[in-house]
């Protein structure tokens, strides 16, 4: 039989007094109890008249709740005492510090646990992505997922999924540039989507969802062009090759993409409209965009004569011929096609200038928005329209654009009368 703890006062020298300390397991009350008194023998009196015999004794009530809790025990097959499940459950309660009970954190951990152990590692969910999107996507949209999901993710290829956090992707996007840094939240967003789908539940929308970054100033504004910029711009174009007046033309009075435009021939321009195919076209659906007087004007003036309808209308090199224009008409471009590049007196190039000038001037002119829907391929409706591009031009600049023609002509506008 265990001996019984003997307990003994002890002099206090801060109070001059004996102090006793009863612990909760020789305490008639179940509590710790700790008290002072002028003399040993008046605190060993009181031990003999109060823990005695609650040490001898056992509450009925709590010789019940003993057993009840031993058939738990029993009944859970869990190999512990009674003693270590109440010490493990008071150390949990302290870790909580009360947020929420115990079992509603055990029953949290199980969901994220089963999360976890059911998910997958980034670089092999990616593999998997790209596999799944194979034939279904663009050239430049499919390396476009490599370089975020590959390459500017890398860090986090063995990590599972469900266990990537927000903070672990603001750590790999934060410092990115403002436009970089969307390019790479979009493609997250689309990657995340499909790992999150059924049958493959490998993430949580929420991890992306959550992703916010402050805006620096001027981020998500759009950049239009000038009247003298356009003319500036096409007589540049003009001076270089019969291809480069007719690219940046369509560019600029047709709104056509940089990417769909090196996809364009000659055959793609019809007496009254340019074709945007559905293999050309960036959302993969065929448009349609009339041929108003001013690019018909350029159209008539440099389409050559004897022009291949397969042949692309950028002619070849197109990047590089691109670049050469643009530095011609001031623009901080490099081109390394030029013998002697002309000093930069514009800046830096605004990045899809050409197409957001487009869209202005027509918007300034009275286009519906309903026609620039459907001629322009956005997806983003109305709102985004109205907010690009309401009010960027007044109608006076944007029929100066629009009355700019070949060999510093100008061209009748309908619409000016």
């Amino acid at each position: 039989m265990r001996k019984k703890r003997q307990i003994e006062p002890i002099f206090d020298e801060s109070r001059k007094r004996w102090k006793l300390d009863v612990p909760a397991s020789a305490s008639d009350t179940g509590k710790r109890f700790r008290a002072w008194f002028e003399s040993r023998q008046a605190a060993r009196d009181f031990i003999g008249e109060s823990t005695t015999e609650a040490a001898a004794t056992i509450p009925p009530s709590l010789a019940m709740d003993a057993d009840t809790a031993r058939q738990r025990i029993e009944a859970a097959g869990l190999d512990m005492t009674l003693a270590e499940i109440v010490a493990a459950h008071v150390e949990a309660k302290d870790a909580l510090k009360g947020a929420g009970t115990l079992l509603e954190a055990a029953r949290a951990f199980s969901r994220h646990h089963d999360a976890r152990t059911s998910s997958k590692p980034l670089g092999e969910a990616v593999t998997a992505f790209l596999a799944f999107k194979e034939g279904t996507l663009r050239d430049a949209t499919r390396k476009s997922y490599v370089y975020t999901l590959q390459s500017v993710m890398a860090p986090l290829d063995a990590r599972n999924l469900a266990g990537i956090t927000v903070d672990d992707l603001v750590g790999i996007l934060g410092e990115k540039k403002p436009t970089a840094r969307a390019m790479h939240v979009r493609n997250l967003r689309v990657f995340w989507a499909w790992a999150s789908k059924e049958p493959r539940t490998w993430a949580s929308m929420a991890t992306v969802n959550a992703l916010e970054f402050r805006k620096d100033a001027g981020e998500g504004e759009i950049e239009i062009f000038r009247p003298e910029e356009v003319k500036a711009l096409l007589k540049a174009a003009e001076g270089y090759s019969l291809n480069a007046a007719v690219s940046f033309a369509l560019s600029i009075f047709a709104g056509v993409r940089q990417a769909e435009l090196e996809k364009l021939t000659w055959a793609d321009i019809h007496d009254d409209h340019v074709e945007i195919g559905a293999s050309i076209a960036k959302k993969g659906r065929r448009r349609m965009i009339p041929i108003a007087a001013t690019l018909r004007a350029w159209l008539d003036a440099y389409t050559p004569a004897n022009a291949d309808k397969a042949d692309f209308i950028t002619g070849s090199n197109w990047r590089e011929v691109s670049k050469a224009v643009r530095r011609l008409a001031g623009w901080a471009v490099v081109a390394r096609i030029l013998d002697k590049q002309p000093k930069a007196t514009r800046g830096a190039w605004p990045a899809n200038a050409p197409r957001h000038t487009c869209a202005s001037v027509l918007v300034a002119t009275g286009e519906p928005l309903e026609t620039l829907i459907f001629a322009f391929g956005h997806s983003g409706g109305h709102d985004l329209l109205r907010r690009h591009y309401v009010s960027r031009l007044t109608k006076k600049d944007a029929l100066a654009i629009l009355s700019t023609g070949p060999k510093g002509t100008k061209v009748k506008l309908v619409a000016a009368a």
